[in-house]
């Protein structure tokens, strides 16, 4: 996890690292959802489909996990020692990233531990679906916000003489 940096160069820089993990595991948490709704479309084995939903949940519980206990805390962070106004935007997307994560983290808790599958997966995946856009467009947002926008600082800094 990074730690804040006193130069806020070298936060952005430990974020952009960080954000392209966290990115990265997005995009497999995007690659088991549709692993799990193509399977759907066929008569599926009990024990494949099982297997496919518990991958997508470990998945989706790291990816939140990361999300709250490391990514916005270092963008919070980016946005503290940039001082720039910045956090305004945090503070407004904050509380509805927070109510997709209860709605994702109740979909692991009915069907990541493994047991029979009610008929109500494909309602309930379709549902995480919508929250998974939801969540995703307000990160990018809050992304595109603080992030994005100190790029465009960082890039124009002029160097200071040593």
């Amino acid at each position: 996890m990074p730690h804040r940096k006193s130069n806020p160069s070298q936060q952005f820089a430990a974020v952009e690292e960080l954000l392209t993990r966290w990115l990265k595991e997005r995009r497999e948490l995007l690659g088991k959802y549709t692993e799990i709704a193509v399977t759907l479309d066929s008569a599926p084995e009990p024990a494949k489909l099982n297997q496919r939903q518990q991958a997508l949940c470990a998945v989706l519980v790291d990816y939140v996990s990361a999300g709250h206990f490391e990514v916005f805390h270092e963008l919070l962070n980016e946005a503290e020692s940039f001082a720039d106004g910045s956090i305004a935007l945090a503070q407004q997307l904050m509380p509805a990233i927070g109510d997709t994560t209860e709605v994702i983290l109740a979909y692991e808790e009915k069907y990541g531990s493994g047991d029979a599958y009610p008929d109500t997966l494909q309602r309930d995946l379709s549902s995480l679906g919508e929250v998974l856009e939801t969540r995703f467009v307000a990160e990018d947002r809050l992304i595109a916000g603080l992030h994005n926008k100190h790029r465009h600082l960082v890039e124009n800094q002029v160097p200071q003489p040593t």
